[in-house]
């Protein structure tokens, strides 16, 4: 097996090859491989000992040089994939992956490559889940994790006090197995499990509680909206804790349900690569190109069935995979596609304290009118996902719009096609939409910019986006839909709270705070429905579309539960 910078050659040559030649030149190959042209001409050097080519240097100054290999590339590429496989170096395999190299290239060893990337089952009876995913994982740390993928590990690897159960909108015990709450739900009391060990062995007690809390509450964090209510938190023992509200809040006990408060040790410094706490899971490793998550033997719930799940890496994938990638044979009967249709709405955003434009009601009523949804999902032939005129996919509908309308809402904002910055997410489809939207907008006079954020590296830099008139994102609710709502208005990393002008968030941020005073649901909705008849009044936010995701979930994963922010939950899954 050559080393992977004789196949990043190849793959990088390989659209201008005639037959098995080429011309090239040195100094692509050093920029390839980040050398100078002179161990550029010493590696093609090797290479021509070995067999594998014949380099031509170029004759005078500005003449191009050639290569001339001795075997077919899509030959090569299949010896090397057999001989991968059969080895398990999944870290070259990997690279491969990564190279422009067709994709039907893949198909005679498709089942081979599932086989190393799927479910294995080893000779130990060791279950293993080796799922491959399209962007390295970013922020791990509860207390600022605000991305979905990453958000469905934290209750993987920790448990918060209280569960929701969706399906019935109940609370279910899990670190307290019983609770109360007193004085018009100003005191609540939390009974907490005995024996819960830590992933380094240590038993949990209300200390570790108060701790996680203390740490939550600070300002900046996820969580402070959820917690910024506490006036005192009490541990009478150590199994009993006390937090007193300053005010009446029955809804508290469903923020305690969320992943970004599950319980960590108050003796061990959080470190987001090694993550000690409860969790049915932990870490064994975490680099940047893989994440291997280890049951834990010892966790006070049930075990998980798998025993190791990998994530590898592959990045600009064509068709990522949520689970388990094939590389072709993709009708293949042993993979179920699974939709979940209420997976998320993608929502545009306008910057108020950038965008001078955006704070004139003229404007953003003229980029309403301009960019249809509608016209948009018709453009780019897709029929899955539909338009979008609230968070809650029960509540949208098609709303009403007048392009004829854009030009004098434009000169009443005294817009004269001044160039905008646009800003989407570096998702295949998200880039498209964006593109459209630009020269859509075109049509009506609105110059709009694209600037492609990445969302693994790139999101939580705030500053990358200081100079951004309008960016748009999809934002994929927890399965306490309620609490993701007001979330989405209160999280520091989310767009409303990073981009809306302050007396249109402090609005808000009311009746936000009227809806949690009640104990009944249609109550509540009631208030979410003034929350989006301000913002749709006011075009704060243009809702655009609900989004569905697909996962192709092969035969042999069991699981009841196939959506957990649009992610398998691995505590239940296992293999048939």
């Amino acid at each position: 097996m050559q080393d992977m910078r004789y196949y990043e050659m190849r793959a990088f040559l390989f659209e201008r090859q005639t037959t098995n030649s080429v011309p090239f030149t040195l100094q692509e190959l050093a920029d390839l491989w980040e050398c100078s042209t002179k161990n550029a001409k010493r590696k093609l050097k090797q290479y021509q000992a070995l067999s594998l080519c014949v380099y031509e240097p170029g004759s005078g100054r500005g003449n191009m040089s050639k290569l001339t290999f001795s075997q077919d590339f899509q030959d090569e590429i299949d010896q090397f994939i057999r001989a991968a496989v059969e080895q398990e170096n999944l870290d070259k395999l990997l690279i491969l992956l990564q190279l422009n190299i067709p994709r039907d290239w893949f198909n005679a060893v498709s089942s081979q490559i599932n086989e190393l990337f799927g479910l294995q089952s080893k000779d130990n009876d060791q279950d293993v889940l080796r799922s491959i995913i399209a962007r390295p994982f970013s922020v791990l740390d509860p207390l600022h994790t605000a991305i979905n993928m990453e958000s469905s590990l934290l209750t993987q690897l920790g448990d918060p006090l209280v569960q929701f159960d969706a399906t019935n909108q109940t609370i279910k015990p899990c670190i307290a197995h019983y609770w109360t709450s007193e004085n018009n739900h100003t005191t609540w009391t939390f009974y907490l499990r005995k024996g819960i060990r830590f992933h380094h062995g240590r038993t949990l007690t209300s200390q570790d509680v108060q701790h996680t809390l203390e740490k939550a509450m600070q300002k900046g964090t996820v969580a402070y909206w959820q917690l910024h209510d506490i006036q005192q938190i009490e541990c009478p023992s150590n199994y009993k804790i006390t937090i007193q509200l300053h005010k009446p809040n029955p809804f508290f006990v469903r923020y305690l349900c969320l992943g970004a408060l599950v319980i960590l040790p108050y003796d061990v410094p959080f470190d987001e690569y090694k993550w000690v706490s409860t969790g049915a899971f932990k870490i064994a490793e975490r680099t940047p190109k893989k994440l291997v998550l280890e049951a834990f033997d010892n966790y006070f719930l049930e075990r998980p069935l798998l025993d190791r799940i990998e994530f590898w890496l592959v990045e600009n994938q064509r068709k990522p995979m949520a689970v388990i990638t094939h590389l072709g044979n993709e009708e293949s009967e042993d993979y179920t596609d699974y939709a979940a249709k209420d997976y998320g709405v993608n929502i545009i955003t306008f910057h108020f304290e950038h965008c001078l434009f955006a704070r004139h009601p003229a404007f953003r009523e003229a980029m309403f009118h301009a960019l249809n949804p509608k016209d948009m999902l018709q453009a780019m032939k897709d029929i899955e996902n539909v338009e979008a005129s609230s968070y809650f996919i029960q509540n949208s509908k098609p709303q009403q719009r007048d392009p004829s309308k854009i030009k004098a809402l434009l000169k009443k904002a005294n817009y004269n096609g001044e160039p905008l910055q646009f800003a989407v997410f570096s998702h295949v489809k998200t880039v498209q939409q964006g593109k459209w939207l630009v020269a859509h907008a075109a049509k009506f006079g609105i110059q709009l910019q694209l600037r492609i954020i990445d969302l693994g590296s790139q999101f939580y830099d705030k500053m990358l986006f200081d100079d951004i008139d309008m960016s748009m994102g999809g934002d994929v609710p927890s399965y306490d839909i309620e609490v993701a709502f007001m979330d989405f208005y209160s999280n520091p990393n989310l767009a409303p709270q990073r981009y809306l002008a302050k007396e249109d968030l402090a609005h808000i941020e009311t009746l936000l705070q009227q809806a949690r005073q009640f104990e009944n649901q249609k109550e509540r909705y009631a208030v979410y429905d003034q929350v989006e008849s301000y913002i749709r009044d006011n075009h704060l936010l243009l809702f655009m579309e609900h989004i569905t995701k697909h996962q192709q979930i092969h035969s042999m994963i069991q699981t009841e539960e196939k959506h957990l922010y649009g992610h398998l939950n691995f505590k239940t899954l296992w293999i048939k």
